[in-house]
Formats: C-alpha cells, sequence, structure tokens
C-alpha cells in the first residue's frame, strides 16, 4: 500500500477554475473541490429537502392510522419531534412512525376506531 503525505498545498489558477466542482487525483484516490459558497449552497439544499420530507413521512403515518382531524394530530406530532429534535441532530422515519404511534396511544380521541365505526353503521341500518 503507498503512503501518501497528508500535508500538501494545491495551488488553482482563477482562469482554471472555470466551473466547479473541480476534480483531483491525488495517488489512487480522487478528490473533489468546491467554492465554499457552492458547499454552503449544497449543505441547505439538503437542509431543506431533508426536512420536506421529514415532513411527506410524518404526513403519510398520520393517514394511516385514520385522525378525526388530520392538523390536530399534525401539531400534536410537529410539537413532540421539535422535542426529540433538540435531543437528537436528525430525525429519522423510525423517530416520526415511532412519535404517531405513542400519540394514537395517548390521545386515542384524535383518531377513528374503526371497529366502533362499523358497528355504529351496523345499529344506524
Amino acid at each position: 500500500m503507498e503512503k501518501i503525505d497528508t500535508d500538501f498545498t494545491i495551488t488553482i489558477k482563477k482562469s482554471s477554475l472555470q466551473s466547479t466542482p473541480y476534480s483531483v487525483k491525488i495517488g489512487d484516490y480522487d478528490y473533489v473541490l468546491l467554492l465554499d459558497s457552492e458547499y454552503r449552497k449544497m449543505q441547505e439544499i439538503i437542509k431543506i429537502n431533508h426536512e420536506a420530507l421529514m415532513f411527506k413521512s410524518l404526513e403519510k403515518e398520520i393517514l394511516q392510522e385514520m385522525p378525526r382531524d388530520f392538523d390536530d394530530v399534525f401539531i400534536v406530532a410537529k410539537t413532540l419531534l421539535k422535542s426529540i429534535q433538540s435531543k437528537k441532530k436528525n430525525l429519522t422515519i423510525y423517530d416520526i412512525k415511532k412519535v404517531v404511534k405513542e400519540i394514537k396511544i395517548n390521545y386515542p380521541n384524535l383518531f377513528i376506531n374503526i371497529d366502533e365505526y362499523f358497528k355504529d353503521m351496523n345499529i344506524n341500518s
């Protein structure tokens, strides 16, 4: 295995950095150089997309449990997820599923009980 010196300097003339990312090969390894501003934009886009994905996952999980009022359950879930997020860096789908299940257990009146619903339908007909 070839030993690679970990301390090195790369000098790039501004004219040769016409488009980023700029690819550099050192030994057997490929590296990518980005402008700091582009790296920060990329981080922000990833954060926004992650949040959007988590909200879509939350909506899906809530709807699967058949809420009486979606907005009420969504507000409770967002509050609980914020408290989890303050302790944990990133939320996962498992956190979302756990929170929705906890809400259904702790606040059953927010969800439709299928058995009672069909029982009421049979009584009324």
